[in-house]
């Protein structure tokens, strides 16, 4: 099985995990793995997710290989669609995940975010409707990230993005994707919460009903211990659900078991 999301230091500003023990790892379990380095240019500071791409691919094209592949995490915003398509143009990736980290100029991880908005439904209302818009003007990139990201931070009693509750914004980004011949991602991080894996299911299993085909599936681990994370139960929710996981090497669709 292929894990499809994870980062390293010193290419992704918020990871811990260093080459070596990566490698470990990988021996370890018998994973493939693909890398996939945050670059989210005009990041609300004072972060900053940036690398060189010079230096990434001279630091791990030497390990790369059938099952060790280079992809990067791109952050999607309006403003930046004609940066990231010039890097993702210029820059050999085998496979380039879309997310969203940042709404009107706000860290998605910051408090501050949430007091902007009255309640929970208006919040996340706002982070769907720059997904659907983001997607509908952007076209590079393959699998689109952690659609329940905004959920982990989110200070409400509930955060779970739950599909009933925004059923009709939900669609219409799952229509899209299908219609783009896009993977959605089963990202593993909350999958020690049976009902956000509920969730995650119902809205796996629309996507098939509305024409999507792949998913990609990923630990999005920042450390060694998180790699492989439940990718067994999400390869098994993927196959109930309908839908075909992948990895993407240079840029196409493979089987990911």
């Amino acid at each position: 099985m292929f894990d499809t999301h994870m980062h390293t230091s010193p290419f992704s500003t918020d990871a811990g995990m260093k080459l070596p023990e990566l490698l470990k790892r990988k021996q370890e379990t018998g994973l493939g793995i693909v890398l996939t380095e945050h670059m989210d240019y005009d990041f609300p500071p004072p972060l900053v997710y940036e690398f060189c791409t010079d230096d990434y691919f001279k630091t791990y094209s030497p390990y790369q290989n059938e099952t060790f592949l280079l992809g990067i995490e791109i952050g999607l915003q309006g403003a930046v669609c004609k940066k990231n398509s010039a890097l993702i143009r210029f820059c050999p990736f085998d496979m380039v995940i879309g997310s969203i980290h940042a709404v009107c100029g706000k860290d998605l991880y910051e408090k501050t975010y949430f007091e902007d908005f009255p309640d929970k439904k208006s919040a996340y209302s706002a982070y769907l409707e720059t997904m659907y818009r983001c997607i509908r003007e952007f076209d590079d990139f393959d699998t689109l990230g952690h659609m329940d990201y905004i959920c982990r931070k989110a200070p409400y009693e509930d955060p779970l993005l739950h599909y009933d509750e925004f059923r009709e914004e939900i669609d219409r980004i799952l229509k899209l994707l299908a219609v783009k011949e896009k993977s959605l991602e089963i990202n593993t991080r909350l999958f020690g919460q049976k009902e956000a894996v509920r969730e995650l299911a119902v809205i796996c299993r629309r996507f098939v009903e509305l024409g999507g085909r792949t998913v990609t599936i990923g630990s999005d681990a920042h450390h060694t211990a998180a790699i492989g994370s439940s990718l067994k139960p999400a390869y098994d929710l993927a196959f109930q659900c309908g839908a075909e996981p992948v990895v993407y090497k240079k840029r196409r669709p493979c089987p990911a078991v």
